[in-house]
C-alpha cells in the first residue's frame, strides 16, 4: 500500500504541484475564513464590536498585476460613516491572509 501511495504521488499532476503548497481553496473556505478574520478583529477593537456579527455579502476571484485573489466583501449599515460600512478582506487563491481594507484596493 505505501508503494501505491508513492506512485499515485509522483504520478502525473496536470501541472499542479505537490508539495508543501497547498492548492487553490473555494470561495465557500475562503469565506469561513475571512469571517473568522473579521471576528477576530471585532474582538482585539481593530474595527467596530457589530462587526462580529456581520455575515459576508459577497466573495469574488479577481485579478490584480500579481495575479488572482479572493476578495471577500463584508456589509454593516450600523456603521455611521458611509465609507466605513463596507469591509474587503483578501486572500491569496491559496487561502492566505493578505490584508483587509475599506477601501477595496
Amino acid at each position: 500500500m505505501f508503494l501505491f501511495g508513492q506512485t499515485a504521488l509522483a504520478g502525473p499532476g496536470g501541472g499542479h504541484t505537490h508539495g508543501h503548497e497547498s492548492g487553490p481553496i473555494t470561495s465557500e473556505q475562503v469565506v469561513k475564513k475571512a469571517t473568522k478574520h473579521v471576528k477576530k478583529l471585532a474582538n482585539k477593537g481593530k474595527i467596530d464590536a457589530s462587526w462580529s456579527s456581520v455575515t459576508s455579502k459577497s466573495v469574488e476571484e479577481k485579478s490584480f498585476g500579481h495575479g488572482p485573489e479572493w476578495v471577500v466583501t463584508f456589509e454593516n449599515k450600523s456603521i455611521e460613516d458611509p465609507e466605513k460600512q463596507t469591509l474587503y478582506v483578501f486572500y491569496t487563491i491559496n487561502g492566505k491572509y493578505l490584508a483587509s481594507n475599506f477601501t477595496g484596493q
